[in-house]
């Protein structure tokens, strides 16, 4: 059993004052991780941005996609090969670090060379800075191993590790006098940058994996081996599940196109309170935990599911109902505030969200800030303080002490209230807390409910306000000349995927500058230029790494003189779509199967469980047809030797088919008929 279950099971198994503290013990045995607090904690998104001087530093971590810089472990200057240059070592996240998608040197964004290392932006065009980096986990597990250090410093050796800790390295050249202050006029330039986080843990056994699903995210940073607080058998599986999938719901988005229901990023310190460090994800996608009756630690992410019970007087020993909270305020607008990756992943306002009916109640108040330093989209945000002001101001908000009925509450996430002598009938109500007494005369369960509002979570993209703008740039008067680009290629073979363009027509007065988004979204991310301008007029472009099974539009732009704004000259090619794995798996191969028209069917395969496998698909279609008319009834994601799955054949026939396919969604090369039932 798990460690919270344990715990749960040893107290309702008690007698007397033991029994009457289930409800207060449930909530000590796991507060540590769902204890709610007015405002979350931990660093701000600018926090973590700015570089950090001191010994006794806090070790952050990363998830997602974020902006960031480190502690200094390393400054000094030497004397290399008749140059003098300063080296800066910076521990950037601890855990370590998936991919930099953006160095930045002063708040400016740079471009690297082929090399990957040296800075070709004014003022540090020629060479005279560059910038490593180590992942530290994985095939880089050190990030002190850097060459050039230990070859300029004979006292940093290989036993200084910096293990399991992802860090940049700064070389900076020092110039001549009267070139100081145009190259470095505040002194060595502030290094940061957007990257991509630690990989998240996956407590099933699966291979970690980078990820933006805020679900993935809080189920990290409770079962990692080594940060989190609890193991993959605390957690109930099947919730945590529907909730990743949730988190991934595709939503309408203003403009055209799609976002994802819950997606974010940010740091936290690893010195934290597990509370204060789960809270932010959850906000980010209005998650619940809970206790099953297993004692497992369960998730909900906001998202409206019907309840399954109802509450009828019967089932009622006592009562208190009120209008609204009974709260003297009443809250009118909340002002979310979340991380803008537009504005330099700094904390951004959205546009309020009012509730029309407390406005037209009470008149304008002041609106009350809601914090969501985890949520990196002006629609996400938006859409969080819908669901939030409508629980601030229900309808009813009521207290029940049940019968033993109320057991079948522990658990749920809402439930029908009937009480006609009330004109409240069939109403859903969030269960907001529940309690067990098995020695209470007047009923053993106790239950605050909050009338629930499926309105608030129903979503349109007219509903997702503009964002803040990012500042325009302001052109200098050059000219550019055409663009072309003369290859795209989707490269797989070289960690996450990634997409590189090859550009022509450029002149030898002209930059680039290139991006690229996901297809849909109006966020884009700089490119880094991979290679030098050549003899033929071409430039080598590639984006960060990118997600599986998406399409992406990128454009490159010409740029003029020392400056980086877009002044024309561009090139664009949209949908490129990335599959990072090709490889389908082997057909299913079918062991039994039975069934008749109008019952079910039980089949029975062996699925090609290697590691291009992910799920098996059951198809159905009418008697006679083909599988191209088929559709899918149902997904197994089980990695049994063999697997059973039942479905219901109509009264008027089927056919059924199986077949298999990987994470990217290649399937296998042929469906595998299971039968014809008529």
């Amino acid at each position: 059993m798990a460690v919270v279950g344990a715990w749960v099971a040893t107290a309702i198994g008690a007698t007397g004052a033991a029994a009457a503290l289930v409800s207060a013990g449930v909530q000590m045995a796991i507060s540590y991780a769902i204890q709610k607090v007015t405002q979350p904690k931990g660093p701000r998104p600018q926090d973590v941005q700015t570089e950090i001087k001191a010994s006794n530093a806090q070790r952050l971590r990363h998830l997602g996609k974020v902006k960031v810089s480190g502690a200094t472990m390393f400054w000094d200057w030497q004397r290399v090969g008749g140059q003098r240059t300063l080296f800066k070592l910076l521990a950037v996240g601890q855990g370590g670090i998936t991919a930099i998608d953006q160095f930045w040197l002063n708040d400016k964004p740079v471009v690297l060379a082929a090399d990957g290392v040296t800075v070709t932006n004014a003022p540090y065009q020629g060479g005279k800075v560059r910038l490593r980096w180590l992942k530290g986990r994985d095939d880089e597990p050190f990030g002190g191993n850097y060459p050039t250090l230990r070859a300029a410093f004979s006292e940093w050796t290989v036993d200084h590790k910096l293990g399991w800790i992802g860090t940049i390295l700064g070389e900076f050249d020092a110039v001549k006098a009267e070139d100081i202050q145009d190259t470095y006029p505040g002194g060595d330039p502030a290094i940061s940058a957007v990257i991509l986080g630690d990989k998240c843990h996956n407590p099933n056994g699966l291979p970690a994996g980078w990820s933006q699903n805020c679900a993935v995210q809080a189920r990290d940073v409770l079962t990692h081996p080594v940060y989190g607080c609890m193991t993959g058998d605390d957690l109930d599986t099947a919730s945590w599940q529907q909730a990743i999938a949730d988190c991934d719901d595709e939503l309408p988005k203003k403009g055209g196109g799609t976002i994802r229901r819950y997606w974010g990023g940010g740091s936290y310190a690893l010195n934290a309170p597990m509370k204060d460090v789960v809270q932010p994800i959850l906000d980010a996608c209005g998650g619940q935990l809970f206790l099953t009756a297993q004692g497992k630690l369960g998730l909900r992410v906001a998202k409206w599911r019907a309840p399954v019970h109802r509450i009828t007087a019967d089932k009622i020993t006592r009562l208190s109902i009120r209008r609204g909270t009974g709260n003297m305020e009443r809250i009118t607008t909340l002002q979310p505030k979340y991380t803008s990756p537009e504005l330099d992943y700094q904390t951004t306002d959205a546009d309020t969200w009012d509730d029309p009916a407390a406005l037209a109640a009470v008149g304008e108040t002041a609106p009350k800030e809601l914090d969501l330093p985890w949520v990196q989209h002006h629609g996400q945000a938006r859409r969080l303080a819908k669901i939030k002001i409508a629980k601030l101001n229900p309808r009813w908000t009521a207290t029940l002490r049940l019968r033993w009925w109320g057991l079948l509450l522990m658990e749920e996430e809402a439930v029908w209230l009937d009480l006609p002598h009330l004109n409240i009938v069939n109403e859903p109500f969030w269960i907001d807390s529940w309690g067990f007494d098995s020695e209470a005369e007047d009923g053993p369960v106790v239950v605050s409910l909050v009338h629930a509002s499926q309105a608030s979570l129903t979503w349109t993209a007219a509903e997702e306000g503009e964002p803040p703008a990012a500042p325009a740039a302001v052109g200098n008067g050059y000219t550019p000349s055409p663009l072309s680009i003369s290859d795209v290629t989707v490269v797989t073979d070289d960690g996450p995927p990634f997409i590189r363009l090859r550009v022509t027509g450029f002149d030898a007065l002209q930059g680039g500058a290139g991006i690229y988004r996901p297809q849909g979204s109006t966020i884009w991310t700089a490119m880094t230029e991979e290679r030098v301008f050549n003899v033929s007029g071409a430039k080598w472009f590639r984006t960060g790494p990118l997600e599986d099974r998406r399409q992406y539009d990128l454009q490159v732009r010409t740029t003029g003189g020392l400056f980086a704004e877009k002044v024309g000259g561009m090139a664009e090619v949209t949908g490129v779509e990335v599959f990072s794995n090709t490889t389908p798996p082997s057909n299913p191969v079918l062991v039994s199967q039975s069934g008749s028209a109008g019952g079910a069917l039980l089949v029975t395969f062996r699925p090609d469980v290697g590691l291009n496998y992910h799920r098996t698909g059951l198809y159905r279609a009418e008697p006679g047809a083909t599988f191209a008319e088929a559709s899918v009834v149902k997904w197994d994601y089980s990695t049994a030797a063999e697997v059973t799955v039942t479905a219901s054949v109509p009264a008027s026939g089927a056919r059924f088919w199986l077949r298999s396919e990987n994470e990217s969604g290649v399937q296998s090369a042929g469906s595998v008929l299971v039968g014809e039932y008529v």
